[in-house]
């Protein structure tokens, strides 16, 4: 048993020295990218971390190499590797396990998912909002200006409104990870949108009733059902998620 134990503890150091020695080589190897030592750090977690889950290395090459680029890019502007993926475990699960690509996500394919989106719920409210006051009150139907309640005007507040309450939501987002807006500076983003669709509102109303006509009650109730109804298959076609400023929400994930 005396004669084990030495072998024993021998082993060990031999284990740890090895190990110290495949540490400093991947050290060497990532500091040749210019990083920071919390960056080399980050980045020699993420190799292990990635190797864990058995991950190829040529996979795990590529993954390492597109995450030293971005990190490289991140240090000029002052960001750290937390700040841009969070802990190296779980940028590793997420690098191992990326999300479908189609689904929508900052940038132009979810703005433009967003704006499709509300523009067709805008435009099912008004005109099923307009057709229910022109069955109940009939004498609406009598004024000589047809303003807000034309079709045109209509299709135009619903459409610039879908855009500009779209591009508004993905600025109230978080940006990157961590980072989000002031409360203050949400607030005033939202107040300043309504205010500007509500200016929208206002002279899309001014239209001449040559081009911008009035339609039968039911035709506006017909158009807002099939307008909603095509939201809805939309919506779940494209898993559009989020939405107008009331807080519609599609799960998908």
């Amino acid at each position: 048993m005396s004669e084990e134990q030495p072998r024993n503890a021998q082993a060990g150091q031999r284990q740890k020295q090895r190990e110290k020695a495949q540490r400093q080589e991947k050290g060497n190897a990532f500091a040749n990218f210019g990083l920071t030592r919390k960056n080399e750090e980050f980045i020699y977690q993420l190799n292990k971390q990635l190797d864990r889950l058995g991950v190829a290395k040529d996979k795990r090459d590529t993954m390492i190499n597109e995450t030293v680029a971005k990190l490289q890019a991140g240090q000029k502007k002052g960001q750290t590797a937390k700040t841009l993926f969070g802990t190296p475990t779980e940028y590793a699960k997420e690098l191992k396990n990326p999300k479908p690509k189609d689904e929508p996500a900052d940038g132009k394919q979810s703005m433009k998912l967003l704006s499709i989106d509300n523009t067709l719920i805008f435009f099912s409210i008004f005109t099923f909002m307009y057709g229910i006051m022109f069955l109940l009150s009939p004498e609406i139907l009598k004024t000589k200006q047809y303003g807000s309640s034309g079709i045109t005007a209509i299709v135009l507040v619903a459409v610039i409104g879908g855009v500009l309450f779209s591009y508004i939501m993905l600025q109230l987002q978080p940006r990157g990870r961590t980072k989000k807006r002031p409360l203050a500076t949400r607030i005033l983003i939202l107040v300043c949108g309504l205010i500007l669709w509500l200016g929208i509102y206002m002279m899309a109303s001014w239209l001449p009733n040559v081009i911008n006509p009035r339609l039968n009650a039911w035709v506006y109730i017909i158009l807002g059902m099939v307008a909603f109804g095509g939201d809805m298959y939309f919506r779940n076609k494209y898993h559009v998620s989020g939405g107008y400023p009331v807080g519609r929400h599609s799960q998908r994930r």
